[in-house]
């Protein structure tokens, strides 16, 4: 006798017993899902990481050659400055490391909640009960974590090199401040370079628009903010992020290189204080207006 059709059979569902995470810490799952999407192409992180180690690798070998000759130990990047190649050799890197963290942050912060908005992946995230601020937190801890990898840890093992090639013990205790003032400016280029880009991208529903604006905004509004800060007053300067951060390199650095970089260092901080509250405001609104378009998709 043939078994009728439509036939339910049980087949084992268990309902779920295992643990379960508060809800408070979904940002985690979020972080975790960027930085592993930076890490699968080239183009994204990888390619940023590649510039950092060269930076690396090159003002490294500097340091070790200007110290190992005896020739050229004495030599200066010019002749008013005071410090030796070896010795300048960390702050300098900076600038190189922030070209690095440029290029991460304009192909992965200022392209992906641009990228979530354009491919609706808000209505997804509603779905799966994720609120606005889990949604935000992962999103900025994945950055810092993306950018602090470049900005903080290649910096800081520059220093911890440097101080490992003074010849003897007193000298090196008395260097030993090169690390935090490197930890300093590396904190600071870090929270800059991940949250002001993710602002500009929540701003856009499009990748390339995203992109686009916060590239012109880096390069094209800050060589004109700080050409005119050069022209008139040093203060209008600080609108240029670059031109802010390199002020308070060379000022915890005790460097003075030029007339563009002399920003009083409460201006420099101001600026950057001023950049990221606003950022932050921009993702927040931008975000939560998102979510409530995602309902109606969901």
């Amino acid at each position: 006798m043939s078994e009728p059709v439509g036939v339910i059979r049980d087949v084992g569902y268990e309902r779920y017993a295992g643990s379960r995470r508060a809800p408070s810490t979904r940002w985690r799952v979020l972080a975790r899902q960027q930085i592993a999407s930076a890490w699968q192409t080239w183009w994204q992180y990888k390619s940023a990481v590649a510039i950092a180690v060269l930076v690396t690798a090159v003002f490294g070998g500097l340091m070790y050659f200007f110290t190992d000759s005896a020739m050229f130990r004495g030599f200066r990047w010019v002749s008013n400055m005071p410090m030796t190649i070896s010795d300048g050799a960390v702050p300098a890197s900076l600038q190189w490391y922030r070209r690095a963290a440029f290029v991460l942050s304009t192909v992965t912060a200022a392209s992906t909640i641009a990228g979530d908005r354009q491919s609706g992946a808000f209505a997804l995230y509603i779905a799966r009960s994720t609120r606005p601020i889990d949604y935000i937190i992962g999103k900025i801890a994945a950055m810092l974590v993306l950018v602090g990898s470049l900005m903080v840890v290649g910096p800081v093992f520059l220093a911890v090199l440097r101080l490992g090639l003074f010849d003897d013990t007193d000298t090196l205790v008395a260097h030993l401040a090169i690390v935090p003032k490197v930890f300093t400016v590396g904190v600071l280029t870090t929270i800059t370079y991940a949250i002001v880009p993710l602002a500009v991208s929540s701003l856009f529903a499009s990748r390339a628009q995203a992109i686009a604006v916060w590239a012109a905004y880096w390069l094209v509004a800050g060589s004109i903010a700080a050409l005119l800060g050069a022209m008139t007053s040093g203060w209008i300067a600080a609108f240029d992020l670059p031109s802010a951060l390199d002020s308070i390199t060379n000022q915890i650095f005790g460097l003075h290189l030029s007339k563009r970089l002399r920003i009083p260092m409460d201006v420099a901080i101001g600026s950057i204080v001023i950049h990221v509250t606003l950022a932050i405001a921009i993702i927040s609104i931008s975000v939560r207006r998102a979510y409530r378009q995602g309902f109606g998709a969901s």
